[in-house]
């Protein structure tokens, strides 16, 4: 299942998340967030909000 993480204030897509992988890429950077619990922040590019993501098993 692909879940798409937007920003909480413009909608820039900030990941998607591939079951129990978290997938952020940005340009030539690219980076992968891997296992069952994680908390990914990342600041928006577009309007420097803060956005936060719990994923795994702490998610319904």
């Amino acid at each position: 299942m692909e879940r798409k993480w937007r920003c909480k204030e413009c909608d820039t897509l900030l990941g998607v998340e591939h079951g129990d992988h978290m997938h952020l890429r940005y340009k030539q950077a690219q980076y992968v967030v891997d296992g069952g619990d994680y908390n990914v922040m990342a600041v928006c590019r577009n309007c420097s909000t803060i956005n936060e993501r719990n994923g795994g098993r702490q998610q319904s």
